[in-house]
C-alpha cells in the first residue's frame, strides 16, 4: 500500500497507538498531521517522521475544540492542498466504577471519544466529498463491544463510534 501524495490527520498521535498509526502512514509515503494536546509529544513524532525522510506537521489542540480542529484542517489544506485520511484516535480514560463515577468524568470521556470524532469527521467531510476520495477510521475498542468494569463511559463512547 503506497500513500504517496496522500495526506493523513491522526488525532491523539503524540504517543501510543496514534503514534504507531502516524509512523506507519508516513512510512508508506503519506504526509501526516500529528495532533495531540501535548506540543512536545506531537513535535517528537513529527521529528521522527522527518528524520525518516517523511513530511509531517504538528497540530496541537483538543478534538473537542471546533476552532482548533478547523485550524488543523486549514493548516493541512494550506500546506498540502488535500486531506485523504482521518484517523479518529484521540482518547482519554477516567476509569471508575459507575457507582463512583461523576457525570463530569462520564461526559468528558464521551466528549473526547465521540464528539471529538464527530467534530473532526465533519471538518474533513466536504473536503473529501469534493475530492471524490477520503477514508475515515475510528479507533474503537472491545470495551465498547463487550463492556469492561470501570469503563462505562469509555465503553459507551467507543460503541457509539461503531454506530
Amino acid at each position: 500500500m503506497l500513500l504517496k501524495d496522500r495526506v493523513a490527520i491522526v488525532t491523539g498521535s503524540g504517543g501510543g497507538l496514534g503514534r504507531s498509526h502516524a509512523l506507519y502512514l508516513a512510512s508508506k509515503g503519506a504526509k501526516v498531521v500529528v495532533n495531540d494536546l501535548a506540543e512536545a509529544a506531537a513535535q517528537g513524532v513529527v521529528d521522527e517522521i522527518v528524520a525518516a525522510g517523511g513530511q509531517a506537521m504538528a497540530a496541537v489542540g483538543s478534538v473537542t475544540d471546533v476552532d482548533a480542529v478547523q485550524a488543523m484542517v486549514d493548516a493541512a489544506m494550506q500546506a498540502w492542498g488535500r486531506i485523504d485520511i482521518l484517523i479518529n484516535n484521540a482518547g482519554i480514560l477516567r476509569d471508575k466504577s459507575f457507582a463512583k463515577m461523576t457525570m463530569d468524568d462520564f461526559r468528558l470521556v464521551v466528549d473526547v471519544h465521540l464528539m471529538g470524532a464527530a467534530i473532526c469527521s465533519k471538518a474533513v467531510w466536504e473536503i473529501m466529498r469534493a475530492q471524490d476520495y477520503g477514508r475515515i477510521v475510528m479507533t474503537t475498542s472491545s470495551s465498547g463491544l463487550y463492556g469492561n468494569f470501570g469503563q462505562a463511559n469509555y465503553g459507551a463512547a467507543k460503541l457509539a463510534q461503531v454506530g
